[in-house]
């Protein structure tokens, strides 16, 4: 706990992190700007799901990976480019717990970040107006897509912190997020129960119906038929595996 109060007090001084909440605001913006312009009468406006998975879609289909993959190898290498890794080691502190420190910061990272945007789309909607759907029961899906991306997204980027764990620098582990985030971009319908970030595309159909449309929108058509239990088991697996395989190669490195 104590590791996870340091680096979110790290935050502050971090231009990567104002950078970050920046776009996301401006992502949310957008999705204001489009609640304000489209007609209630338009079809890709007219309910308030439409506005809430579009500042979701924006937010989670290539930013917000994008952004953990980079900020997860910020946290890693700022350890060795400051040389303070040896410092905590000292208080003392496990590897194991080092890691799992740093990945809690990236949750708490993402979780914020979806956070945003919600309180975002909520006021977008009360300011642009005309959603008869606006009532507790579209907030609660809303707010639980969020939250349910917010949690599983840096869970299927565990991959790439393993790399950040490996990597003295940045170019491999961002270099590898952007090779990893094409299969999901290409055939995402195909990788689901497969590819973590396309098993949690699996998952968000089962949330609501506004959900559902915008998987099936991110999946040119086509809805996965994989279980959310298959995808969600396969998600916590690679991720433990992930998990498992950074820890020991931490323990493996000497500073």
């Amino acid at each position: 706990m104590t590791i996870i109060a340091t680096e979110i007090q790290k935050w502050k001084r971090n231009k990567i992190v104002w950078c970050i909440l920046a776009l996301t605001l401006l992502f949310g913006a957008f999705a204001i700007e489009r609640a304000c312009s489209i007609a209630r009468s338009s079809p890709y406006m007219d309910s308030f799901g439409d506005l809430y998975t579009l500042a979701f879609k924006n937010l989670s289909s290539l930013f917000l990976p994008i952004v953990l993959g980079m900020f997860a190898t910020t946290l890693f290498f700022d350890e060795h480019k400051n040389d303070t890794l040896k410092e905590l080691l000292i208080i003392p502190i496990t590897k194991a717990q080092l890691y799992f420190s740093k990945v809690a910061v990236v949750i708490l990272m993402s979780v914020g970040l979806c956070l945003i945007t919600f309180l975002l789309c909520v006021v977008g909607g009360l300011i642009a107006g005309g959603f008869s759907d606006l009532n507790a029961q579209t907030l609660m899906d809303a707010g639980l897509l969020y939250l349910t991306g917010g949690l599983l997204i840096p869970i299927a980027m565990l991959p790439i912190v393993f790399l950040a764990t490996l990597s003295k620098g940045y170019i491999l582990p961002i270099g590898m997020t952007l090779l990893y985030l094409v299969p999901v971009v290409i055939a995402p319908a195909y990788l689901t129960g497969i590819h973590p970030l396309a098993s949690v595309m699996g998952i968000y159909p089962h949330i609501s119906e506004a959900a559902a449309a915008m998987v099936e929108s991110l999946m040119q058509g086509v809805l996965p038929n994989t279980s959310p239990l298959v995808c969600a088991g396969s998600l916590l697996l690679i991720g433990a595996a992930f998990a498992a395989a950074s820890v020991v190669a931490l323990k493996k490195q000497s500073y």
